[in-house]
């Protein structure tokens, strides 16, 4: 049987959860972690995250991306987010974490559609 390719915003859909619950831990996760818990090839996640930066800053919120880091550097992707010094990344780290998570519904694929 073949296997249905989930979209780029049904990826992200399957990443959002995992990340409000990282942020409500206090918790960075890695590429390779949620690989682990959605089987999106860590190769194939900067789309999906991109999809879920787009998302928080749309809304003005902290952009939750930033807690997916690279193994080896500690650090978010190149480009996610755009050109952030490690500096700044500690930064929005933080805002994720003390961020309402919880006050917000968990977005649909059709509401991560980039424009």
């Amino acid at each position: 049987m073949e296997q249905q390719r989930l979209t780029q915003a049904e990826q992200a859909v399957l990443m959002w959860p995992i990340l409000v619950s990282a942020a409500r831990n206090q918790q960075i996760t890695s590429y390779a972690a949620i690989e682990g818990f959605t089987g999106i090839d860590r190769m194939g996640q900067n789309q999906a995250l991109g999809l879920i930066r787009s998302y928080c800053q749309r809304h003005n919120w902290p952009l939750l991306n930033c807690l997916v880091v690279s193994q080896v550097t500690g650090l978010p992707g190149e480009g996610l987010p755009e050109d952030m010094t490690a500096t700044q990344v500690l930064l929005e780290q933080a805002r994720i974490f003390v961020f309402d998570w919880s006050g917000h519904e968990k977005p649909l694929a059709e509401d991560l559609q980039s424009d």
